[in-house]
């Protein structure tokens, strides 16, 4: 009998430490809330020079990724101009996006993209940071 009941005893203060479910390992998205639920644009130039842009679910609002600080992160820029073909952000539509064609016109140079997830286009981000950083000598 005591050791039925000792038995139970160490099962019922032994089960709660074995049993933790709580995730101590918090993962914190670097990409900004505003844009969970959207899309991402990898967009390429015939130059090499990728740029990475960021769409909320409503697109009401574009992110456009710079590398400032030698880390990544969004310049927001509020929809200006939406029509049947094109959607325009910033002052001066300093981003416009083709609807259909995914052909994007930024400062001056024409890209093309292709939808990826935030948090795929986030680590295309990241990794294109990285080759930048890669070339230099210090």
């Amino acid at each position: 009998m005591r050791s039925t009941l000792l038995g139970i005893l160490i099962l019922l203060f032994a089960n709660p430490v074995t049993a933790d479910t709580t995730n101590r390992a918090l993962q914190v998205s670097p990409v900004p809330g505003l844009f969970v639920g959207g899309v991402g644009l990898l967009c390429e130039s015939s130059g090499n020079d990728d740029t990475f842009v960021l769409l909320t679910k409503d697109r009401e609002t574009a992110g456009s990724a710079i590398f400032d600080g030698d880390d990544v992160s969004y310049e927001m820029m509020s929809l200006i101009r939406k029509t049947p073909d094109i959607y325009a952000y910033g002052i001066y539509e300093a981003l416009v996006i083709n609807r259909q064609s995914l052909a994007l016109k930024k400062d001056g140079k024409n890209y093309l993209c292709e939808i990826q997830s935030i948090g795929d286009l986030h680590k295309s981000a990241e990794m294109h940071l990285q080759m930048l950083l890669r070339k230099n000598k210090i």
